[in-house]
């Protein structure tokens, strides 16, 4: 059985993440959280978890912000 690559590893500290989550939380930051390095990205979609209406063309911008940030508390 062969290893599996993992998901992202950082170019400057070798340091590798497996799961998908937290590739895409990488993604936002755009850098090492260790050492602030260059992330790689392996096989990894960009967008993984996109939404239905993100899929059908509609992004978060084509909501009302009710829908987007839920009920507000009191």
């Amino acid at each position: 059985m062969e290893p599996r690559q993992p998901a992202v590893t950082c170019k400057s500290c070798s340091r590798a993440w497996n799961s998908a989550s937290m590739a895409e939380g990488l993604r936002l930051l755009g850098a090492c959280p260790r050492c602030g390095g260059e992330l790689e990205f392996h096989d990894v979609p960009e967008r993984e978890g996109r939404t239905t209406r993100e899929a059908q063309g509609g992004g978060a911008d084509s909501l009302a912000p009710h829908l987007v940030l839920g009920i507000p508390r009191r």
